[in-house]
């Protein structure tokens, strides 16, 4: 019971990291077409004849490129914003796998005391290799991250 509330809250933070991911990808993109923009505000100031004139050449791009000064300010806030969401939900994403791996190892069946010592496990130890890999198939696309650490935990389980 407890491992279904978990695992259905670690699928809420998993959906919500990727929605917050593709936000973060598309204000990165704002940012980079903001700074190309003011480079290029900039780039038309400097004139090779602005020495020599008595008078503000491009008053209408100093005020652009003011506006856009503030606009980056705003989205590199917004960024880190998000920046500290992803970091949330990778800590708690962590700490439910932790408990998820704690409760399964708690909540597993000894099969050792079942078994005769003659027998060998290695058709379950396939089964659950299976169903692993499996599980961590889904986990690739939704969740890279996560996908890793579950393959680290099987590696290191050999």
């Amino acid at each position: 019971m407890i491992n279904d509330f978990l695992r259905k809250y670690q699928e809420e933070l998993i959906s919500d990291k990727i929605q917050l991911k593709e936000d973060m990808d598309l204000l990165e993109t704002k940012i980079n077409e903001e700074n190309k923009f003011l480079s290029l505000l900039e780039e038309s100031n400097e004139s090779y004849f602005k020495e020599f004139t008595p008078r503000d050449i491009n008053a209408k791009n100093n005020a652009k490129a003011a506006e856009v000064k503030l606009i980056l300010e705003d989205l590199n806030n917004q960024m880190n914003i998000k920046n500290q969401k992803m970091k949330f939900y990778d800590g708690r994403l962590v700490e439910i796998n932790a408990l998820l791996t704690n409760t399964a190892v708690v909540n597993r069946p000894s099969m050792d005391n079942n078994i005769p010592s003659n027998t060998n496990n290695d058709g379950n130890a396939s089964s659950d290799l299976k169903n692993s890999l499996s599980n961590i198939k889904d986990y690739v696309i939704l969740d890279p991250y996560r996908a890793k650490i579950e393959l680290e935990k099987i590696i290191s389980a050999l």
